[in-house]
């Protein structure tokens, strides 16, 4: 089942639940303590979550969203404009997965780009994964700790809009090949399982900077272009899967390695 946006007030109305043999708290109990903590900078969160296989509905036939559980939450609390650049907004985000085949949660700072919501993380440090034990809540120090590191995103933001891209037919047949080749050679360890982009979305990139003229990345064989429009390219087909709310951010943080040095 696809994602959906929520807001806060219907996020927080998730019944605690089991799965198998482990009992897991309500929604809230998750949830609440990332706001407070984030509240002291934003009132500005971006909410998506999946909904269980199994739903109860109302005598209408609509969904029973006061008897739901949420088994996969991502709340993204976006930072108010002193901390943007770049067109860029600042974001520590909170990703959750109750039924995964080991239940994690995953904390990070990132940006997301205003023109198109997608995110980017460069530095794993800026993401922190623990296991979710049941019945016990989240250690949420990383969240001070990474909002005491030393923002790299402007940094990174500036080497992509600085450096080209050649698109000539040569160059556009070798980067298309080592895209490729990267995404089946390199994945990303989180400590719980790896994390792979896969040829699929290497294409769809590909027709997006170099086929399909409606695109917004569109560039064209011969004409110039720097590495950000190419990353963008590439962070679209993270934010456009709906499906897969877990691991954006590891897949993010492989694009870059998959792009190879810039």
């Amino acid at each position: 089942m696809i994602t959906m946006e929520l807001k806060l007030e219907e996020l927080l109305k998730g019944k605690a639940t089991r799965i198998k043999e482990n009992d897991f708290f309500p929604t809230a109990a998750y949830v609440e303590p990332f706001i407070e903590r984030m509240s002291k900078f934003t009132s500005d969160f971006r909410i998506e979550a999946k909904l269980p296989d199994q739903i109860t509905k109302t005598s209408n036939g609509d969904i029973n969203y006061d008897d739901i559980t949420y088994n996969r939450v991502w709340i993204q609390a976006v930072m108010p404009e002193e901390y943007a650049f770049d067109n860029h907004d600042e974001v520590v985000g909170m990703v959750y997965g109750l039924d995964c085949r080991k239940p994690i949660v995953k904390l990070y700072r990132g940006g997301l780009n205003r023109a198109c919501t997608n995110l980017c993380v460069f530095d794993p440090s800026f993401l922190h994964i623990q296991e979710i034990e049941a019945e016990k809540p989240f250690n949420y120090k990383p969240i001070r700790q990474m909002m005491e590191q030393t923002c790299d995103l402007k940094a990174w933001l500036n080497k992509l809009h600085t450096t080209s891209f050649a698109t000539d037919y040569v160059s556009i047949n070798e980067s298309l090949g080592e895209w490729i080749r990267n995404s089946i050679a390199l994945s990303y360890d989180n400590g719980f399982g790896k994390v792979k982009l896969s040829a699929t979305n290497i294409i769809d990139t590909y027709k997006d900077l170099f086929e399909k003229k409606d695109s917004p990345y569109y560039v064209g064989e011969g004409n110039d272009t720097t590495m950000f429009n190419v990353y963008n390219a590439f962070t679209q087909q993270i934010t456009d899967d709906k499906r897969d709310i877990m691991n954006k951010v590891e897949k993010t943080l492989l694009i870059k390695d998959i792009l190879g040095s810039f």
